[in-house]
Order: structure tokens, then C-alpha cells, then sequence
């Protein structure tokens, strides 16, 4: 009988984290960073720097503790901000290195925002690759970490998530604890096993510095979840946590789940998109009966014609819409939206800009170049040079009076245009960026003020637009770090795999045990295309909508086609019902994360509290095994379920104890897909 213990937290979990953590932050000495000081080293705040400590409890569930010292040769002050949950096994912390004295400091490097050693038997790291647009990303892997072994890892060229994930979860005998990395550029993190448990050291990957007087750096926040039991409480602990504390809140209430659709005609991206076709699409949809609630415009609106007059959407840095599609801006557009109950989403991508574009021209100092010869092997570069984008430059977020210029900029944008949703997009690598323009006394220095200048950006947008949504993308999913998901949600979680089913679904399975909320897309690789093409099936079909299932869909029927209306609005209504479950329920994976097209793909999503939830099947269309038997997690024997095919209309009973110990058969064709909800009765 297959019987599992509820992830909600319990006294034990909270006595785990206090056994890890009380002994890290209960003094300034102790505390869990390091660095070296004119080749000096410093773990936590020396007794001689006369530490202070203040807590205040920011809420019913948050107390914060700040620490602070000063060295008082030099004036470095040392500001260490933690926070310890009380609803949940919490705790997280950001170091901020201040220079309060008349001259630069000394040299300050090896910052280590976590520096700990955390006991425990028979460790065990599980471990991620993040988004790379390929289809081996978002793989993880479990590795033991015996005394002497050693794991390094960090991303490529300065996003967080870009060929490695900066959340990780060690995995003790009976009890682990998950960590998380929040910086949005370039961290790196080494795990050494030792002999009573596993060493730590995190943070941003390089710094060599000397502060200016006034000058202040900051280190990646550190976030610590401690669990008791295997990893599946693991997961729903941290999922539950995250929708109850880091989930972004438009106007302090919490996300919903959305259907977002889109219309545009010709050329790249929405180069073809014109005041005109986007009223005349959302009024097909609308007579359609297609009830949207996002209207997605993407790249391509502003102006960005090539010296040979044609319009491709990499040409980016002059913020408006174009006048030749849209003279009267997007507000129609937007306002048209509205009155079917949807926000307008839409595209940017500030921190790149192009040659010839306003920004370019208006503001070259706010602009760092890097030789082409440090990026131009890099995928992005090749793409852009294919369309017509001589030289990329980087928007210096870190320059005050830039950031501020954008932040007004942005926000009359947002306001003039009606957008309730701003996409920002970050298509190419900002590490070479950083590194040729630091003096050899200052590496890391642009990096670290470029990470505080984008954070404040998002900060005072939502600020200045209560209701505001921030999605995050960076060449899909590579800037989706912790700090990053607290002011945002990763809509276009990779750039890969849109129609590939399997491997879809294999990132699925990554995303849904740590970032619950994401889009997917009803469009499916044609089965029969010639070997060696890839296309889109024309139409939508109950498959694709099941492979599709998130917190945001984004639809693709044609307006046009009865049938593929008729069929939509079927599995709309389904998703829409499935999506509150999915968004807020526990995950549990009924099968292995697989990109085996071959395989059965089952799942479930389980809401105690309500006595409810769903078990989801999908067969491939390569897979030869006509049933497949679920078994569910997290129901009560002696209670009686009732579950439904909302599809069919398709009923039964039975009981805890007999699900538990039977499992549900699951029968289904090739290339379909199966959602019994079901009810505690």
C-alpha cells in the first residue's frame, strides 16, 4: 500500500532548521559569510569591528535580524540582513559591505555569502543544469558527497540560470535541507563532503575590489529550507512556501491562473503586428468565445527597420511603439483588451541595444561594450549577426542616473500604453560586459551594481503599478533566480521544445518542484512530417492541452476553424479547473522525469485542505503501452473518492484504502491524454 506523509510543516522540521541555523545566527562572529580584507580573512563580524544586533518582527510570520560591525581603520561596515520564518522551516540572509570612510579600502575579495558546514549522515546533492535551449536543460542529478568529494558550480557568461540551476537540495539520512542562490548574474557554489556532513561556500563568483568612499556591494541572498523525511516533503514544503511568501501579489492579491492568446500576421516575431490586425484578432477570439485573459504582444512592436528597410525584432533600444503600426500607440489595443476582461502583456528588453537606436545615439555613456572576440561564439551573437544586429551593448543598469532614466521611462511606457504586464526579455551574455570594463582593483564591481540597479528597477515599477505583472525571460528561462522570481513569474520558462512533447514535459517536472508558476503552449511537432522536419500540427487537439497544463496557457486554436473552437473551449473549461489545483496543490510525479517518448507521463496534484485534486495521465504517440496504473499519493484510507473524467462524464467510487493499494488504470490511445478529478467525499 503506498501511503505518504502530508508536506504541511511540522515541529520536527522546525527543530531541524533551528539545530542548523540557531548556532549560524545566534552571534556576529558566527555568522555564516566570509571573506578576506587586505588578504585577511574575516568569517562573520569580529568582536573588534563592535558588532550590533536588532530584530523586529515584520509580520505575524517574519522577524528580521540585522547585524552590523565596523572596522574602524578603514570604516568598512558590514550590514548582515536575516530573516527566520515562523510558519515555515526558514531562514535567509544577504550581506551588504558598505564603505562608511574617507579613502577606498583595501582590497576585499573571495566573498562567500554562505560559508558552512552542515552536519549530517550519508549526504546526498541533487542538482540542476538549468535552461540552455536544449533539450537535455533542466536536468537534475542526485550525487553523494563522501568525505573529499567536491562539486563545483556556476553559470556561463553572467545568468543565473544559464547551464546551471542555483537551487539545490541536500538529501541527509532522513532529513536534508534545500538552499537557493538569489542573484541574477554570475554565482558560483561549491559543495565538499566532509566527515560529519557537507561544507558550503556560495556566492557571486568573483570579486577583487576596493570600495569608494560611500560605495556599497551586496552578495546574493542565501535561502535555507530544513525538512525531516525524503524529498518529496522536501518539494511540497518549498512549494508551499514559496506561494505563501515569494509568489509576486498585483495589488496584494495572489496570482491567478491566466489563458493568454496572440494574433499577428507576417515577418519575425510581432514585426507584422499593427493596431489594426491586433483589434481585428481579439475580436475574432472574443466572437470565438474564447474567454483570454492575457493579450500577448512579443518582440517586434517598436521600431527596428534594417539599412535595408526591413523590420527585425533583434534591432532593440528604441522604446516606442511604431508609429507606422501603431500611431496611436497601444493604448486602443490595450483598452480593447480590457473590455474583454484581459491585460495586455508586453515585450522588452532594455539592457540590450543596438547600433543606431535612440539609446545608442542619446545616451552612449550609459553603454558598456565588450571585444566581439569574448562573445561571438556565443549562440545569441550568432543569431543577432544573422539578422542584420552589428554590435550588442549593455545597458549599465548600475549607473544611477541611467537606472533612473529607464525607470521613468518604463513606467510612462507602462502607463500610456495600458500594459498590465511588462515582459522583460535578456537575449544575449552581460559577463564579458562586466569583466572588460572592471579595472583589474575592481572585478566584479559592475556586475554587482548592475544585479542592485536591475532589482531596484523592478522594485519601483511595482511601486509606481500596484497591479503590475513582471515576467521574467532571458533567452527563456536563464535569469530565474530566487531574487528574480520574488518581483516576477518566468512565463517563457525556455526557447526550446515548444512543440516536442516529451522533452516539454521533462522540464515540467524540474519547474513544478520549484518555481510553481509558468506558461505553456497548445503547440505539438507534427508526428508526420518528413524525418528531419519540424513542424506544428495545424490545429489544437485534447493532446496538446493536456501536455500544456500550467498555471498560464497560452492557447493557439484558430478563431476561425469551428472545429478547433468547439474543442478549445472544451479543454479551456477543463484546464481552468485542473490550473487552481495545479497552482495550488502539492506535486507529486507518478512517474520518473523522462524525455522518453516512448513512456507513460503521470502526475498528480493533491489539496489536502480541500479533499480534492487530480490525477493526470498522458500517452505519447511512440508509446505501445495501452494502460498504465497510478498510484496516488496522500489519501485517507478510510475515506470514500469520487472521481471524474470531465472529458466523458465518466464516474466511480472507491476507497482510500483501495486506491492506495490498486492504484487507478489508466487506458488511453496513442497521442492522448486523461484528468480524473476527483473529491474526498
Amino acid at each position: 500500500m503506498h501511503q505518504f506523509t502530508a508536506p504541511k510543516t511540522r515541529p520536527e522540521d522546525m527543530a531541524q532548521g533551528r539545530y542548523w541555523t540557531d548556532t549560524l545566527l545566534a552571534a556576529s562572529a558566527n555568522l555564516p559569510f566570509s571573506f578576506r580584507y587586505d588578504g585577511k580573512p574575516i568569517n562573520g563580524i569580529p568582536a573588534e569591528w563592535n558588532p550590533v544586533v536588532t530584530t523586529r518582527r515584520i509580520d505575524a510570520n517574519i522577524e528580521e535580524t540585522v547585524y552590523t560591525g565596523t572596522e574602524c581603520a578603514t570604516g568598512l561596515t558590514v550590514r548582515v540582513e536575516a530573516l527566520k520564518y515562523r510558519d515555515y522551516p526558514v531562514v535567509e540572509w544577504i550581506v551588504w559591505l558598505t564603505n562608511a570612510g574617507e579613502m577606498p579600502t583595501p582590497l576585499i575579495s573571495d566573498i562567500h555569502a554562505l560559508d558552512a558546514t552542515f552536519a549530517g549522515q550519508a549526504p546526498i546533492l541533487q542538482h540542476g543544469n538549468g535552461d540552455f535551449n536544449r533539450a537535455d536543460g533542466y536536468a537534475t542529478a542526485d550525487t553523494p558527497l563522501p568525505p573529499g568529494t567536491t562539486l563545483t558550480f556556476a553559470p556561463e557568461d553572467g545568468r543565473a540560470c544559464d547551464r546551471a540551476f542555483p537551487y539545490f537540495r541536500v538529501q541527509f539520512a532522513g532529513c536534508g535541507l534545500t538552499l537557493a542562490i538569489g542573484w541574477p548574474a554570475q554565482w558560483s557554489a561549491t559543495y565538499t563532503g566532509v566527515a560529519d556532513g557537507v561544507a558550503v561556500q556560495a556566492g557571486q563568483q568573483r570579486t577583487h575590489l576596493r570600495l569608494q568612499p560611500g560605495e556599497c556591494i551586496r552578495t546574493p541572498r542565501i535561502t535555507m529550507l530544513s525538512w525531516v523525511g525524503d524529498t518529496t516533503r522536501a518539494i511540497n514544503l518549498w512549494r508551499r512556501w514559496y506561494l505563501a511568501h515569494i509568489l509576486p501579489r498585483p495589488d496584494g492579491q495572489p496570482l491567478r491562473p491566466m489563458l493568454a492568446v496572440c494574433g499577428t500576421e507576417g515577418g519575425e516575431e510581432f514585426t507584422g503586428a499593427t493596431e489594426e490586425n491586433q483589434l481585428r484578432f481579439q475580436e475574432q477570439f472574443a466572437r470565438a468565445g474564447i474567454d483570454f485573459d492575457v493579450w500577448w504582444i512579443d518582440a517586434g512592436w517598436y521600431p527596428c527597420r534594417d539599412k535595408r528597410g526591413e523590420r527585425h525584432w533583434p534591432l532593440t533600444g528604441t522604446w516606442t511603439p511604431d508609429p507606422e503600426r501603431f500611431p496611436r500607440g497601444l493604448q486602443p489595443v490595450a483598452a480593447n483588451a480590457a473590455q474583454h476582461g484581459a491585460r495586455l502583456l508586453l515585450w522588452h528588453e532594455p539592457e540590450r541595444v543596438t547600433l543606431g537606436s535612440r539609446l545608442d545615439i542619446e545616451h552612449p555613456e550609459w553603454l558598456l561594450r565588450a571585444p566581439l572576440d569574448d562573445v561571438r561564439e556565443n549562440e545569441a551573437v550568432r543569431y543577432f549577426t544573422s539578422a542584420g544586429v552589428e554590435e550588442n551593448k549593455l545597458l549599465n543598469l548600475g549607473n544611477p542616473a541611467c537606472r533612473q532614466w529607464l525607470t521613468d521611462y518604463i513606467s510612462t511606457l507602462i502607463r500610456q500604453n495600458g500594459v498590465g504586464i511588462y515582459r522583460q526579455d535578456f537575449n544575449f551574455p552581460p559577463l564579458p560586459y562586466w569583466q572588460r570594463n572592471d579595472a583589474e582593483d575592481r572585478q566584479g564591481m559592475l556586475e554587482n551594481q548592475h544585479v542592485q540597479g536591475y532589482l531596484q528597477f523592478w522594485d519601483d515599477l511595482l511601486a509606481r503599478h500596484p497591479g503590475l505583472w513582471i515576467d521574467s525571460c532571458a533567452a527563456g528561462g536563464r535569469r530565474n533566480d530566487l531574487e528574480t522570481m520574488r518581483r516576477s513569474v518566468p512565463l517563457h520558462y525556455s526557447d526550446y521544445g515548444y512543440g516536442l512533447d516529451p522533452v516539454k514535459l521533462a522540464f515540467h517536472h524540474t519547474l513544478f518542484t520549484w518555481i510553481p508558476y509558468f506558461k505553456e503552449i497548445t503547440l505539438s511537432a507534427d508526428p508526420q512530417a518528413p524525418e528531419g522536419e519540424f513542424r506544428f500540427n495545424a490545429h489544437v487537439d485534447s493532446y496538446t492541452f493536456h501536455v500544456a497544463m500550467a498555471a498560464m496557457v497560452f492557447a493557439t486554436p484558430d478563431a476561425n476553424n469551428a472545429d478547433d473552437v468547439a474543442l478549445s473551449r472544451k479543454m479551456i473549461a477543463i484546464w481552468r479547473r485542473a490550473a487552481e489545483m495545479l497552482l495550488q496543490g502539492d506535486y507529486y510525479p507518478l512517474t520518473p522525469g523522462s524525455r522518453d517518448p516512448t513512456r507513460w507521463v503521470s502526475r498528480q496534484f493533491d489539496r489536502p485542505e480541500y479533499g480534492d485534486g487530480f490525477l493526470q495521465g498522458i500517452r505519447h504517440p511512440a508509446c505501445p503501452d495501452e494502460m498504465f496504473t497510478a498510484y496516488p499519493h496522500e489519501l485517507q484510507p478510510d475515506a470514500d473518492y469520487l472521481f471524474e473524467n470531465a472529458e466523458t462524464g465518466e464516474q466511480f467510487h472507491r476507497t482510500g484504502a483501495d486506491l492506495l493499494r490498486d492504484g487507478v488504470v489508466l487506458s488511453l490511445p496513442p497521442r492522448n491524454g486523461v484528468i480524473w478529478f476527483y473529491r474526498r467525499g
